[in-house]
């Protein structure tokens, strides 16, 4: 019915009929959808497909109707919850179970529950906890594209190793060998490098899937938070290795008075140990920070 062009961007207005019986792909408008709003560059005549996922109303509306002012979003609930999910296991859950294996067996290595170490069961717990909340994440962008996404690279194919990973990790750990076991050692080995190479994996993912116009995150700035928020936990592994270094020496430099080495040993063990705490309770409260800003962000997509 009638175009222009202004400031760049190109507009139209045409008229169609509200049902078009006999002709294929054309939606009939006398019923309610969810409306897409997309918009790309045009050259020489040629329109060219969006870059951005298209804004989408929350509800479905009858297109037909009166205009009206309505809320959208770029960024489907599906995919954010998916996003804040997968951010919570792989940068918050697996990092501290990680450091209470790493660190803190000599800190809580009192029976806590079912005759275990209380740090074995923190581990445990967190680990399980990352395993259950990658699963369900995984079946979301699934529901959402209702099979696989061509246009995704190598996003999804990192996040299949990654949940195969995550589910491999839990059970192995169901056959891990007692302590004493010859194949003890070997089981240490396994679990570790799965355990780290699923981390870097899920790492590399989450990279990224924060460029796929699905989540539709702002600016380049979160890739600069996502580096930050890596280097915060790498930098947390580097204090706690110096310290455990550190006191190793602190120890074997003693007097050689017997008395007296178990006497500093237990002073020095001692303030290791609340070195530590302190150190994780940091870290906690760090990643609890940077997870509410970040689940914030998402939220107002």
């Amino acid at each position: 019915m009638a175009w222009r062009l202004a400031d760049g961007v190109m507009q139209c207005s045409f008229r169609r009929n509200i049902t078009l019986p006999g002709v294929k792909n054309r939606f009939d408008l006398n019923t309610s959808y969810y409306i897409f709003l997309a918009d790309g560059a045009a050259n020489d005549g040629r329109i060219y497909k969006h870059s951005q996922q298209p804004l989408i109303t929350y509800e479905k509306y009858d297109v037909t109707d009166s205009p009206k002012n309505i809320g959208g979003s770029h960024s489907v609930l599906l995919l954010k919850v998916h996003g804040a999910l997968m951010f919570v296991a792989w940068m918050t859950t697996v990092s501290i179970g990680v450091l209470v294996a790493r660190f803190f067996k000599p800190v809580w290595s009192k029976a806590f529950f079912l005759g275990k170490a209380a740090w074995f069961q923190v581990h445990r717990m967190l680990m399980f906890t990352t395993t259950a909340l990658t699963c369900i994440a995984f079946v979301m962008p699934f529901i959402y594209r209702g099979g696989w996404s061509r246009h995704a690279g190598y996003h999804p194919y990192l996040g299949c190793i990654v949940m195969t990973l995550a589910v491999l990790q839990p059970l192995l750990a169901v056959f891990r060998p007692p302590l004493h076991d010859p194949r003890r050692q070997m089981f240490n080995w396994t679990h570790w490098s799965m355990g780290t190479a699923a981390r870097i994996i899920a790492v590399a993912a989450m990279f990224l899937g924060m460029d796929l116009p699905g989540l539709n995150l702002p600016d380049s700035r979160k890739t600069y938070a996502m580096i930050g928020f890596v280097a915060w936990h790498v930098g947390t592994e580097i204090v706690l290795e110096v310290h455990a270094y550190r006191l190793s020496r602190k120890v074997e430099i003693l007097d050689d008075d017997r008395i007296q080495i178990l006497q500093s040993f237990t002073a020095a063990e001692t303030e290791g140990h609340a070195f530590k705490k302190a150190v994780l309770a940091i870290y906690v409260c760090g990643n609890v920070t940077f997870i509410i800003v970040f689940l914030s962000a998402i939220s107002h997509l």
